[in-house]
């Protein structure tokens, strides 16, 4: 059965399902009719006994019930006196003015959802036509409804009040949920069944939600009174755990992820898409803390070592974890740290060459380039470069002239590229460097168990630099490399001669060759390197 059949079928029997679930709730039609005078206007009022006629004076704005209608005039009473006033003078009505107290209303058109996010009205999402609410208060032009654990304000021009309905009735099978909070992934919708179109509301990613219970594979929430379904795919439960560090963690889990922490976590972290990769993905930085103080961590400068993000974003899930329970980490005080110090995260540098390692050429915008610049081979596992065969930490402008071992062609490993910075992605991270006053800087890499620290320092600078080493050193258990001339071209090394301060390239694993490090190694290398981020943040 072809896919969009098998979505058919499923729609059908959901709806089927659905269908008797909610009680029908009808529009209830307005038989009687209501004017308001315009201006002030006068009401002729005649004499039944003696056929003579008197005016009396309507002030502006006042409703008027119509008796009956009659040519040009409206046959209307007003303060006990029967009479006729001028069709001209009045309009008609509208339902909120007929119904001021109802509670029940429908939306009459699609519109705009709006929460007050610091004094101003913000959309949040698309309200569907026919959809029927309960108001808890109105503001100027605006229904009031309860929406999730906050208020959200609906145009009162778009809406129809229901004054002899009630709200519809909830008679679902469900089951408890013991956490009640979750956030929108993606941008999903609140299912309402009680149409051919069974849609409430169009809610955006990031969205905070509170859950009331489970229904099949569905979420129940509610809001404005009454109950609508969201798929659990589209939701993330609150668990201060939200990214999985197993395996080969993606581009797409990276991006994913990145929003998901910010959406629970919003008043201690940002997102930042600091330039785009050859392919056209998005470079993200990520801000965790508050503090004016700023350190730097990246990762997967080199396509094989993408387990160099799987360090970083597991350690900044539990760092954001630990700040808002504010517990600690080996000792360290997590949210006093990042409350001195924030902690800025590139946690994929590579993200076209990482997803060439993971996915083979059908992951690049030109597979017949890539297999060329490979040689012809479809295993890119040993890829290193870009997607353009440029080895990226030989790009910086660090002794970049005299780099030895340059390979003079593009291909998987080694090549330095025509000049520095010539590659987005390293020069996204140049700039981004550049626009910051970071205190110190690690670049992760994967094979070695050793500390890269030095860059032709001397003196006090030297002296200093060594000493941080050494804490990591002791903290990892990986090996420091003696200072030696040469090198060069790298961010680390970059780095230090520019800025200098002190720049540490960790290599995170035992030596595996031209390879991604194992796995079964993620463990003890976590749990060496979990603590990195907050020795380095407490350095002055």
């Amino acid at each position: 059965m072809k896919k969009g059949l098998i979505s058919l079928v499923a729609f059908v029997l959901m709806f089927s399902m659905f269908k008797d679930v909610f009680a029908e709730t009808t529009v209830q039609e307005n038989p009687e009719k209501w004017v308001v005078t315009l201006e002030p206007t006068d009401l002729t009022v005649q004499n039944a006994e003696t056929n003579e006629t008197t005016t009396v004076s309507i002030p502006e704005n006042v409703k008027l019930k119509v008796d009956k209608e009659e040519n040009e005039l409206y046959y209307v009473t007003y303060n006990e006196n029967a009479g006729t006033i001028l069709k001209s003078k009045v309009r008609d009505a509208t339902q909120w003015e007929i119904y001021p107290d109802t509670t029940v209303f429908k939306v009459s058109s699609d519109t705009s959802l709006l929460l007050n996010e610091n004094g101003k009205l913000v959309n949040k999402g698309t309200v569907k036509a026919n959809t029927v609410f309960s108001k808890i208060g109105e503001m100027d032009q605006y229904l009031i409804i309860q929406y999730f654990n906050q208020t959200a304000f609906i145009d009162k021009n778009k809406t129809i009040p229901l004054p002899n309905d009630k709200m519809p009735t909830f008679n679902m099978s469900v089951k408890p949920i013991t956490n009640h909070a979750g956030v929108t992934v993606r941008n999903t919708k609140i299912i309402y069944p009680r149409d051919p179109k069974p849609k409430m509301v169009d809610i955006p990613a990031q969205q905070k939600i509170v859950i009331d219970s489970i229904y099949y594979s569905y979420y129940v929430v509610k809001i404005g009174g009454t109950t609508g379904l969201i798929p659990q795919s589209d939701i993330s439960l609150k668990t201060y755990n939200y990214v999985d560090p197993n395996g080969d963690y993606s581009y797409d889990e990276l991006s994913a992820d990145l929003q998901e922490l910010n959406a629970w976590y919003p008043s201690f972290t940002k997102v930042e898409i600091i330039g785009k990769s050859v392919d056209g993905r998005n470079l993200y930085a990520f801000k965790l803390g508050t503090g004016k103080s700023e350190i730097f961590i990246n990762g997967s400068h080199h396509a094989r070592e993408h387990m160099t993000t799987n360090v970083i974003m597991e350690m900044l899930d539990q760092y954001a974890s630990a700040y808002e329970k504010n517990t600690k980490i080996n000792g360290f005080d997590v949210r006093k740290t990042l409350s001195q110090t924030s902690i800025y995260f590139v946690p994929m540098v590579n993200p076209d060459g990482v997803m060439l390692v993971q996915k083979g050429a059908s992951s690049a915008k030109n597979p017949s380039q890539v297999i060329k610049l490979n040689k012809g081979s479809k295993n890119f596992k040993a890829w290193k470069a870009n997607v353009r065969g440029v080895d990226l930490n030989r790009q910086y402008p660090a002794g970049w002239n005299t780099l030895s071992g340059n390979k003079l062609q593009p291909g998987p490993d080694n090549h330095k590229g025509k000049k520095p910075l010539s590659e987005p992605e390293v020069k996204a991270l140049y700039d981004f460097t550049n626009r910051h006053n970071f205190k110190n800087t690690v670049s992760y890499h994967s094979s070695g168990n050793i500390i890269f620290w030095h860059y032709n320092q001397t003196g006090s600078q030297m002296t200093r630099d060594k000493a941080i080493a050494t804490k990591l050193s002791k903290q990892t258990g990986y090996s420091l490399v003696p200072p030696k001339k040469g090198g060069g071209g790298g961010y680390k090394d970059w780095y230090v001669l520019a800025k200098k301060r002190p720049g540490f390239t960790i290599e995170i694993s035992p030596y595996v060759g031209n390879r991604p490090v194992p796995n079964s190694y993620f463990s003890s290398i976590m749990k060496k390197n979990l603590p990195i981020g907050l020795i380095l943040a407490n350095e002055k």
